[in-house]
């Protein structure tokens, strides 16, 4: 014969551990809940602005019909400072207020005039395969690139003994 007893323990039996498992559940979900906060997110969005580029391969209205890239900022604002630089593709550099049309903040309308001369000498001249890139160098590394131009057509006319 059974005893009452032994019916009810049977019967409490599941709900407890019902019960220890939505424990051990909460428990799971508060602890990847704190590690969920612990991580850093970033705390300013990427700067957004937009460019285009013009090669004129021509040279026309230039010094002696030399072939040039005009990288105009279309939209936004990009704050230079003194750590951003123009870069050729063979790694030459000048500061990028030698070629830009402001040594302030750069707005939209504000444009860098490229062609390898006077100012910008010490940039390879702006010919086919040429590559300028406005890059963010705080230190000796690569750093980050924020605008490309790079120059997939020939020189045409008298452009081409420039090249």
């Amino acid at each position: 014969m059974r005893s009452h007893l032994s019916l009810d323990r049977r019967g409490v039996s599941p709900v407890v551990g019902a019960v220890l498992m939505l424990a051990i559940l909460a428990a799971l979900a508060v602890i990847l809940g704190t590690l969920a906060v612990g991580i850093d997110s970033p705390n300013d969005p990427s700067p957004q602005y937009g460019y285009e580029t013009d090669h004129v391969a021509d040279g026309s209205g230039n010094t002696n019909d030399r072939p040039y890239v005009t990288i105009t900022l279309t939209q936004g604002r990009i704050e230079p400072g003194e750590d951003f630089y123009v870069v050729d593709s063979d790694g030459n550099l000048i500061r990028w207020d030698q070629v830009w049309t402001t040594s302030g903040p750069l707005t939209a309308g504000d444009y860098a005039h490229i062609d390898g001369y006077g100012s910008d000498s010490a940039l390879n001249p702006a010919c086919e395969g040429e590559v300028y890139r406005m890059v963010h160098r705080p230190d000796d590394s690569q750093g980050s690139v924020l605008i490309e131009a790079e120059i997939t057509t020939p020189a045409v006319g008298n452009a081409t003994s420039h090249c």
